[in-house]
């Protein structure tokens, strides 16, 4: 039962997700052409993937190339964190295969931290150093409901992570190890 707790736990944190994406289809061709496959071309195809905050846009995307791995790295000036992708390239077809979304306003982090909060075996066992992540609609059906939820994760004495939907002022699901 623990393992399957730590599992959980560690799919929270980092948002997996397997062949999901922010868009309906998470695939898409890349052009065959050895030539065509630089940064820029492969730019273009990926950014179409990319889900920066609502109403915000990446101001600094870096991608990272290592074989058939692609590493995206995602800023916005006017939000702190960085959002970070990791796409596959199965020859030719580009798949989402896991992100970790920590670019968010200030006051939604807050909010998100003292709906967790209002859980009382969150309160009683979370200390040290908080981290908040945007989970997407496709990762967050599979503890809940498909819509964007945030995962509150306070990395102590214990690991403790509350799954929340901002909206209802609602705690989804704990974990702790």
């Amino acid at each position: 039962m623990r393992k399957l707790t730590l599992f959980l736990i560690f799919l929270i944190f980092f948002g997996c997700l397997i062949n999901l994406g922010c868009v309906t289809n998470s695939k898409t061709e890349l052009n065959k052409n050895p030539g065509n496959r630089t940064t820029k071309a492969v730019l273009s195809k990926i950014k179409e993937y990319l889900c920066p905050f609502d109403g915000y846009s990446y101001s600094n995307v870096s991608i990272k190339i290592n074989g058939s791995y692609i590493y995206v790295r995602a800023k916005c000036s006017k939000l702190e964190g960085e959002d970070d992708y990791l796409f596959v390239n199965d020859n030719g077809i580009l798949i989402l295969k896991s992100y970790c979304l920590e670019a968010l306003p200030r006051n939604i982090k807050a909010e998100a931290i003292a709906v967790a909060m209002s859980d009382r075996l969150v309160a009683e066992n979370a200390s040290g150093i908080v981290t908040v992540r945007r989970i997407l609609p496709q990762t967050s059906a599979k503890f809940y409901k498909p819509k964007v939820l945030f995962s509150v994760t306070w990395h102590g004495s214990k690991v403790v992570s509350a799954l929340v939907d901002i909206d209802r002022g609602k705690v989804v699901r704990v974990w702790m190890s």
